[in-house]
């Protein structure tokens, strides 16, 4: 398979008070696996606790400005020679988008700093329907949306949509009919943390009948909260505060308003091996379809 080329822009920190941002060109089978490579070897550039900021898929090595001027770390990554510091205390007041999504260079609709970790509770609408939305950073987003299942009365269900953008095939629906607790679901989601949570090209969904809830975390690593039962709303608006989330009316996401990649990582399964996974754990195809 042909390597694709990347630019990335990456921070990190070079010790407890400075943080550094560099500009990085890197090759891989996807984006993944391109900043994989990089993570790999700037490691020996002092680049610590690295975080893909943004990155932008290029067509080939000669439209990058100046390339003659990068520096060669190894076959794959090269990068530009300066590098910007800046205090560690304000790497916490950015947005570090979860793994399996990240901006992409170029113009946005909206500032990117006005992305923050706060979630937007909406009230009933036409169809009885209760939603809330709550944008958890890359530090914390795996711990959360576990918890938030606990948030939820019983399980009844768990789905996986592979969204149509993965390999540009149709969106498919798998269903796990044998989780029918929490338990089960934590534990599956925790052993293929790589392949589903930090995956950016599916969609999970966990099903209560109570209400008629439906939890998700989708392609945009965006958790959702949908009910019908406006106690088990008010419950999950009470435990999302408690683990200290403000909520707000000026809700930003990468989903609207800024470009940006899905990508998986390095080590994850490609989506044939993905849906083999699913097989082994006896989940169900539903249906496919072209969107």
């Amino acid at each position: 398979m042909k390597k694709e080329l990347w630019y990335l822009l990456i921070n990190g920190q070079s010790d407890a008070t400075t943080g550094l941002y560099g500009n990085f060109y890197s090759y891989g089978l996807h984006l993944g696996d391109a900043l994989n490579n990089t993570f790999e070897i700037i490691a020996k550039e002092k680049f610590q606790n690295p975080n893909l900021i943004e990155a932008f898929k290029l067509d080939n090595f000669e439209v990058i400005e100046k390339n003659n001027e990068l520096i060669k770390l190894s076959n794959d990554v090269y990068m530009r020679e300066k590098i910007y510091p800046f205090s560690s205390d304000d790497v916490d007041k950015e947005f570090q988008p979860p793994v399996g999504i990240t901006k992409s260079t170029g113009e946005d609709q909206y500032d990117y700093d006005l992305i923050t970790e706060n979630f937007v509770a909406y009230g009933q609408d036409e169809n009885g329907i209760f939603e809330l939305e709550l944008v958890v950073g890359k530090a914390k987003l795996v711990e959360v949306f576990l918890k938030t299942i606990d948030f939820l009365p019983s399980i009844d269900g768990f789905w996986i949509y592979i969204q149509n953008h993965w390999c540009s095939k149709n969106t498919e629906l798998w269903v796990a009919k044998h989780f029918i607790n929490k338990e089960q679901v934590i534990h599956f989601l925790t052993e293929q943390e790589n392949n589903t949570i930090k995956n950016g090209f599916i969609k999970l969904v966990v099903h209560s009948l109570e209400g008629e809830t439906n939890l998700s975390l989708d392609d945009h690593k965006k958790i959702q909260l949908h009910t019908k039962d406006e106690e088990v709303f008010k419950h999950f608006i009470g435990q999302i505060k408690y683990l200290g989330y403000e909520q707000t009316r000026d809700f930003y996401n990468l989903e609207f308003g800024f470009q940006h990649w899905h990508y998986r990582l390095a080590d994850s399964l490609n989506r044939t091996e993905f849906i083999e996974m699913l097989k082994d754990n006896q989940f169900e195809f539903i249906d496919a379809w072209d969107e």
